[in-house]
């Protein structure tokens, strides 16, 4: 190993307490009160560990201990005072009341969008509310009705006066917010959210304070700033991603394109992370590099442009991250001043939780971390390795080592949040990191030059449209590749497994690099012993001889590792694919706590209806994939509630057409599922009573509800089917209760089937005798493990069993597949039930 990349004595002095620190508070945080016993034990063992090394002199675990220590006296201390002002005792009593209440509120970040449970757009905001111990964290929810444009106020609108245009609110933003107090998790870090039912922001005048003048008048132009891009971006096809590139502003994104930035990894890209602040103070530094201006002048100039930028973007705890991380990552140079890196990393990560130690529960936390250590540890590395295989220059290599690096020490913690192994994320980024950078530099020039030169505005914005098509086009492309996430465990298990994995390869590594000491031989080809010396790092020619016991043990490793991948990646979905059934009718498709079914007649195996979508597009996509459905004949959404229709975005340009439920009185006429159809060029027809149709052996009738009727909600406006898939008969309910199962047994329509969908999950809300009605000999229960709701109840079960009919559970059974013929049904399950289940049914 050349000295050039030897790490400094103690680098991880600093990191590993705070790493250990970290742990220990994202665990106190959880138990209310936990802070102040954590501190006072922390001093009590840093004291005995300060005098352990007093006694024995160098001692670096003693030193490591103490050093962790007086983190967590510090962060304990902290902990304990912010509780004072979390266990605030009127906010309590007004949350548990339910009560309406009126808080004095000041924002700590701008609005945000977000999508509801039925597709809908709102807005939420970080924010604090004022109170007798001080500022009380919280989150604003915004109704659609919440947001005034208007003001109250007369006269001409002054620096500080935002409460005439929501687009102008922002971090200070001062306001009186109505409505109601829901208590969160210990762990969140607001302590409240505040369902507002109205806002009215507060003009700043002279009897404020000066900080809060200036806050004030430095928030407006900001949000005149962010507003200016977003109306230039609008204005130009293909800029949608330019706002969220500069200032991380997603208002424009489409949910189509959102869902597909997702499937691919891509989303980083427009939330602002260390990688824009980077870009930031790196542009800076090269700008006046070249103009000559002196080094110190330009660490002042870096910094100025770096807090004008965070407080355009605004002083979110991500932002916040974003900024310290990309200091950490310049002032070492990617991991090249090693002296620095993971020193610097660490004395971050405790200035971050002192801020706020509720961030350390946020995966987003964890994630900024680990995305910076690897790329201090692994670029430099990974840069040679790139220069070995691809001879290329550094500014060519870089970003695809940061995006490389990057990926490789988030992989386990991405698992936490999705299962799935991202296999076209790492393409889609490396594609993806060389135009990111132009959209971010041109989105910010015309954020500048906006309220001064609309025209030079426009035209970065147009240039900025280019990387952003390419960003666009590489979502499009990566999500929809076969393949484009592997199958791989979610949760602790599955990221303890890739963390093994990736271990293995870096040790395998290690040895072959002759990381363990091994003395550097020479090369054989030298003429004579006094030719140069090698340390095995030689590219390509002649390789450096390396010790058998070395190349055995790194060969049984990387093989344990590719073995270990190749599991749940390639042999597990192979061996699925092979047991599956290819003569089904019927599947129930398991997508968690919503309702996703497949029906067909197996003499016509290519066309398929697919009834709902669920909620989760990896679920219904793996369904899909595994049951070798590539097309969707017709697709029935029977009511719009979001555990039916969720996961549309993702088969959307797969549909050749679509029955849809009718519009309701709750949700009036505005429906986010006819537009997403309507973007993607599917013919829809709105179902109901009466209704008969049929294609490639598939035969339906809509039974309810009456044509032309406007149902009071989604679930009374749900489509009821009988489908004649083949020779199987199905009733599906969708979410109907027991009063439209009532009027549906009224209508005299034909119900006796052989299978049949359980509405609503089994919700108790249902009336017994449409199963004696449908006398079926198999009932399918979509629903959730473990959910919060008690589905299916044991009333339906009950009643379903009093008809002889068979019940088949997908949170017991995964996804069902029912073939055969009637009266002698064959029903596969993906995986087995317990004996005890068994014996129940």
């Amino acid at each position: 190993m050349n000295e050039a990349s030897r790490s400094p004595s103690g680098r991880w002095r600093i990191l590993a307490p705070a790493v250990l620190a970290w742990a220990l508070v994202a665990s106190a945080i959880l138990v209310p009160g936990c802070g102040r016993w954590l501190a006072v034990a922390a001093f009590g063992i840093g004291v005995v560990a300060i005098g352990r090394v007093r006694a024995r002199g160098r001692a670096v675990v003693l030193r490591c201990a103490g050093i962790a220590c007086a983190m967590l006296v510090v962060l304990g201390a902290r902990i304990d005072a912010l509780e004072q002002v979390r266990e605030d005792p009127q906010f309590a009593r007004t949350a548990t009341s339910g009560r309406a209440t009126t808080l004095d509120i000041e924002l700590r970040g701008f609005p945000k969008t977000s999508i509801d449970e039925r597709g809908r757009r709102s807005s939420w905001a970080p924010a604090v509310a004022r109170s007798a111990s001080g500022d009380m964290p919280v989150v604003l929810w915004f109704a659609a009705d919440s947001l005034r444009s208007d003001s109250p106020r007369s006269g001409a609108e002054e620096p500080g006066d935002r409460s005439g245009d929501a687009n102008l609110w922002g971090p200070g933003t001062l306001a009186l917010a109505s409505g109601t107090l829901v208590s969160l998790d210990a762990g969140s870090s607001a302590r409240y959210g505040v369902r507002v039912t109205s806002f009215d922001a507060v003009a700043t005048d002279g009897a404020d304070s000066a900080s809060a003048t200036i806050r004030a008048v430095t928030t407006h132009a900001a949000a005149r700033l962010r507003a200016g891009l977003r109306e230039a971006a609008a204005a130009v096809p293909g800029a949608e991603l330019v706002p969220g590139f500069a200032v991380g502003d997603t208002s424009l994104v489409p949910e189509r394109l959102d869902q597909q930035m997702r499937e691919s990894s891509l989303t980083h890209l427009v939330a602002v992370s260390g990688a824009n602040c980077a870009l930031v103070v790196a542009a800076i530094f090269t700008v006046s590099g070249w103009l000559g201006v002196p080094r110190r002048a330009r660490i002042a100039l870096a910094g100025s442009a770096l807090a004008g930028f965070v407080a355009v973007v605004g002083p979110d705890p991500s932002v916040q991250r974003a900024g310290v991380m990309a200091a950490v990552v310049l002032l070492s140079s990617f991991g090249g001043k090693r002296a620095i890196a993971l020193p610097g990393l660490g004395l971050a990560v405790l200035a971050l939780l002192v801020n706020d130690p509720w961030q350390a529960l946020q995966p987003g936390f964890a994630l900024s971390v680990a995305a910076t250590a690897g790329i201090l540890l692994w670029v430099p590395d990974v840069m040679l390795l790139l220069g070995r295989v691809f001879p290329s220059p550094q500014w060519v290599r870089l970003p695809v080592a940061v995006a490389i690096a990057a990926q490789f020490a988030c992989g386990p913690l991405l698992l936490l949040v999705q299962s799935g192994f991202p296999a076209a994320g790492l393409v889609a980024n490396v594609l993806a990191a060389p135009a990111a950078p132009w959209g971010t530099g041109l989105g910010l020039l015309a954020l500048l030059a906006a309220p001064l030169l609309p025209e030079v505005s426009h035209a970065c914005v147009w240039l900025a449209s280019m990387p952003a098509s390419w960003v666009v086009a590489t979502a499009e492309v990566t999500a929809a590749l076969p393949g484009a996430r592997w199958a791989w465990p979610g949760g602790w298990g599955g990221a303890a497994l890739l963390a093994g994995v990736e271990i293995t390869v870096l040790v395998a590594w290690w040895l072959l690099e002759r990381r363990f000491g091994e003395h550097a031989v020479r090369d054989p080809g030298a003429p004579s012993p006094g030719a140069p010396v090698t340390s095995g790092r030689t590219p390509w020619g002649w390789n450096v001889p390396r010790p058998r016991r070395t190349a055995v043990w790194s060969a049984a490793l990387l093989c344990g590792a590719l073995g270990a991948f190749l599991g749940p990646t390639l042999i597990a979905p192979t061996t699925a694919r092979l047991t599956t059934p290819h003569t089904w009718s019927v599947v129930a498709c398991d997508v968690g706590q919503g309702d996703a079914l497949l029906l067909r007649d197996p003499g016509t195996p290519d066309t398929v209806m697919l009834v709902d979508t669920g909620d989760d597009p990896e679920r219904l996509d793996s369904c899909l994939e595994r049951f070798g459905v590539r097309r969707i004949a017709i697709l029935v959404l029977t009511h719009d509630d979001r555990d039916h229709v969720g996961a549309l975005s993702a088969i959307d340009d797969r549909v050749d057409r679509a029955l849809i439920a009718p519009s309701n009185r709750e949700d009036g006429d505005v429906r986010p599922v006819l537009a997403s159809l309507q973007t993607a060029g599917v013919s829809t027809q709105v179902g109901g009573s009466g209704m008969i149709d049929a294609l490639g052996g598939l035969h339906w009738e809509v039974l309810a509800p009456e044509p032309g009727a406007t149902p009071a909600d989604t679930n009374s406006a749900s489509l009821v089917l009988r489908v004649e898939a083949g020779a199987t008969s199905v009733l599906l309910l969708a979410d109907t209760g027991e009063d439209e199962q009532l009027a549906l047994q009224r209508t005299g329509a034909d119900l006796d089937v052989d299978v049949v969908k359980v509405a609503h999950h089994g919700s108790s809300d249902h009336d017994s005798g449409i199963f004696t009605a449908a006398s079926a000999e198999v009932a399918l229960i979509s629903v959730g493990a473990d959910n919060g709701y008690g589905h299916p109840t044991a009333s339906v079960i009950e009643g379903l069993r009093r008809t002889s009919t068979t019940v088949l559970r997908t949170d017991e059974l995964g996804s069902i597949a029912v073939s055969g013929d009637p009266g002698a049904l064959d029903v596969w399950a993906e995986r087995g039930a317990s004996s005890e289940e068994q014996s129940e049914r």
